[in-house]
């Protein structure tokens, strides 16, 4: 069910009359085109300020055929600042400095509050902003400790949305490897895990001074954490209780799988030291390596192979391998679009939110200008996908365009998911695989402690412990001294507190549910 918002008919004619009364004969009231449109004068569009709270956007200005179209539509235009680093946007909480705009995701909690920004709802209605439908599973999972709705983090997908479109796809950590490198050793059969630690002893037999396996130090193990049915962060339902994701009973066999890939020399020590996540895709294109576990962008890393000058490339595995393979997807979005009480065009915020959520506004967004940059493809076997008239995953042509960045401010999830479909590509037939073993509960994703609460510095230091203590799991010398360490690390957990997490956890997450049975 949608909620929307509007103005009592008495309201919004004194409203209205006001309004005439300020502005003669200008009207508030737009229809086709112009709906989403904000007011504007004859001197051009609007110009709003807005304050990227990510340090990795690669998009510095309003610019591009996407921008400028988004622009045409709404009569709004941005002014971007890219955030510097994670302290910028709290000094500018505590000074009041804000702009008009701020999207982010470290801040969410913090920006959720009345004397900082203003409430979508309270917007919607001073502004009779029609047919902004926000889910209720999503307004739950997003609104502050008030109760009140400041922002609704972008990418976050109902599990029936998920489920009931075809070309949606989630992510899945990569995994590839050289083709080249398996065809001289026979080809041999990848359908289980052990086959591909037989294929990492005889790499290694037949290619001494090639590393079976690298894997990027944002990406440790993920690929086989996901064979094992075991998450790699956040939360996971358990026997009907909220665990934390340490806590699953396979992580002990996912950390033993790794400490044997070690002792066999299959992984190497200094894996793990690594601070620089581009490490191990060198030690991939300088052919020093078999295969990768990272995080995605295989097709990226064939092309820097080729602008190397290298002879091979690398193919992700399409299949996951492991016996029960699970991904846990508990995820209640990313970062949100907050409108600040600094704000000197209120009513132009808001609409420009409300056309950036539509779905004209997210496929222009994420896709670009129908007929010019996609046409949908409306086959019965994927439900409907676009066709791009560009590489649609290069992230040159991203930035080039604008397409995708500036669609991430309001997305929903689905059409950044599908975006990512790609006909025959061993990347959306790797997603497409893993989606039937996805377990998606986002209801999970509002458990996470409030920034300062004790449950907070429970998790953190945790997450910092388990961060310094499984290395010596993945490095012990013999099994017995890896069981050793691990049962160390757990106890060690549970000595910070992780028990009480839990309990704090599920407490927690007995009230969303509670209060989204009371919305929806």
């Amino acid at each position: 069910m949608k909620k929307r918002f509007r103005l009592s008919s008495i309201f919004l004619t004194m409203l209205l009359l006001a309004f005439s009364f300020l502005t003669g004969c200008q009207s508030s009231e737009t229809n086709g085109e112009n709906d989403s449109k904000a007011n504007s004068d004859s001197d051009g569009p609007i110009e709003l300020t807005m304050f990227v709270d990510q340090t990795f956007w690669p998009l510095k200005e309003w610019s591009g055929k996407i921008p400028e179209e988004i622009t045409k539509r709404t009569g709004i235009k941005l002014k971007v600042q890219v955030a510097t680093d994670g302290q910028q946007l709290p000094l500018m909480i505590s000074s009041g400095d804000l702009p008009d705009m701020v999207f982010t995701s470290s801040q969410f909690q913090t920006m959720s509050n009345s004397e900082i920004s203003y409430t979508w709802d309270e917007l919607i209605d001073k502004y009779n902003i029609k047919d902004f439908e926000i889910d209720p599973m999503a307004r739950v999972l997003n609104e502050g400790e008030d109760g009140k709705l400041y922002s609704v983090k972008n990418g976050f997908t109902s599990p029936e949305d998920f489920k009931n479109t075809p070309a949606a796809l989630g992510n899945v950590p990569s995994f590839a490897l050289r083709p080249d490198i398996l065809k001289e050793l026979g080809n041999p059969k990848i359908e289980s895990l052990d086959d591909l630690v037989d294929v990492f002893r005889q790499v290694k037999e037949n290619y001494p001074d090639m590393i079976p396996l690298v894997m990027n130090p944002n990406a440790i193990g993920q690929y086989f954490r996901v064979n094992f049915g075991v998450p790699y962060q956040g939360w996971v339902e358990v026997g009907g209780n909220v665990d934390y994701y340490i806590n699953h009973p396979k992580q002990y066999d996912y950390y033993m799988f790794m400490n044997k890939l070690y002792r066999e020399g299959l992984i190497t020590a200094e894996n793990f030291t690594w601070n620089e996540p581009n490490k191990a895709k060198e030690l991939i294109i300088n052919g020093q390596a078999f295969s990768i576990n990272n995080l995605n962008a295989v097709p990226t890393i064939n092309n820097e192979i080729k602008a190397a000058g290298k002879d091979f490339e690398i193919a992700q595995q399409t299949k996951l391998v492991g016996e029960n393979p699970g991904l846990f997807a508990d995820s209640s979005g990313w970062s949100g679009t907050f409108i600040t009480k600094n704000s000197k065009n209120p009513e132009a915020a808001i609409k420009f939110l409300q056309f950036m959520n539509s779905e004209e506004g997210q496929k222009l967004g994420l896709w670009g200008i129908e007929g010019e940059h996609w046409t949908m493809d409306k086959s019965l076997e994927e439900g409907g996908y676009p066709v791009f008239t560009f590489d649609s995953q290069d992230a040159v042509e991203q930035q080039k365009l604008g397409v995708v960045w500036w669609g991430l401010l309001a997305d929903n999830g689905i059409y950044e998911q599908v975006q990512r479909y790609v006909p025959d590509s061993p990347t959306s037939q790797a997603m497409i695989d893993a989606k039937q073993y996805v377990n998606s509960d986002p209801m999970l994703g509002a458990v996470n402690p409030p920034a300062g609460s004790d449950a907070q510095v429970i998790k953190a230091n945790i997450d910092n412990m388990i961060t310094n203590e499984q290395s010596k799991i993945y490095l012990a010398k013999s099994e017995a001294e890896a069981k050793k360490a691990y049962e160390s690390m757990m106890k060690t957990a549970e000595d910070i507190g992780l028990s009480k997490l839990e309990d704090y956890a599920n407490k927690r997450y007995e009230e969303v549910v509670k209060r989204y049975n009371e919305v929806k």
